[in-house]
């Protein structure tokens, strides 16, 4: 279990949604740094909601927040990916018809880097995920669901981000695959990463994680340890069906 950190992420009675519709209603959140959080909810919570706003792919109508002290309610997203802020969104959003190594380098995109730099985190990024030695030239289409998704971890990754926003990594996946996500998930997190995650599989995710963040109606209505959260009779009853 992290041992809980000074927040990297302060979110201050934030308000958001789609054309006239409020999804999010005041959010009060803090994310600790070099943690691993979940948030789950009933369907409709605001869960990805709540990841947009954060990436800065949803304007923030009220309220403010705060990355690792600075105040990033204005930014855009490309500005705060740059700063700090990786969101791998639900499904896949990797390019098919690009090999793995294309992919790779189009992560690098918000960065100014050398041949020589861009080569060696290249093969940095290869040495932590061996499959992609084996896979290089290989179009990421034809990669299965579970390299699809470390594909798309990884491009994220070498953007350089000390917060990544991970929405359902596990969609789609066989419950092996989902395990390796998982693994390497709290790898990132034991260097020191900080990962904010929406999980349809909660409970096996409250059981890798160490917080979890509970939404209810565009509200956070709960937050704790995961192992609490998981032991908490309402929440095992009415979401997580036990």
């Amino acid at each position: 279990m992290a041992r809980l950190t000074e927040p990297v992420l302060e979110i201050s009675q934030a308000v958001a949604g789609y054309g006239d519709l409020d999804i999010l209603h005041g959010i009060d959140l803090q994310v600790a740094g070099g943690v691993w959080t979940t948030i789950i909810g009933a369907n409709g919570a605001g869960k990805s909601t709540l990841l947009k706003l954060i990436a800065g792919n949803l304007p923030c109508r009220s309220g403010r927040l705060r990355f690792e002290g600075r105040d990033v309610t204005a930014s855009s997203s490309v500005d705060r990916l740059r700063q700090g802020i990786g969101l791998v969104p639900q499904g896949r959003c990797n390019f098919p018809m690009l090999s793995v190594a294309e992919n790779l380098r189009l992560g690098m995109f918000t960065r100014r880097l050398g041949r020589a730099q861009k080569q060696d985190e290249l093969a940095a990024m290869a040495e932590r995920f061996p499959l992609f030695k084996q896979r290089w030239a290989t179009l990421a289409g034809n990669l299965s669901g579970g390299e699809q998704q470390l594909l798309e971890m990884a491009m994220v990754l070498l953007a350089k981000p000390r917060l990544m926003l991970l929405d359902e990594p596990s969609l789609g996946l066989s419950p092996k695959a989902m395990a390796q996500v998982f693994e390497v998930i709290r790898e990132l997190t034991s260097a020191g990463l900080s990962v904010l995650m929406v999980e349809q599989n909660a409970q096996q995710a409250l059981a890798q994680c160490d917080r979890a963040v509970v939404l209810e109606l565009g509200q956070v209505r709960l937050t704790g340890a995961a192992r609490e959260v998981l032991d908490h009779p309402q929440i095992r009853q009415h979401l997580l069906g036990l």
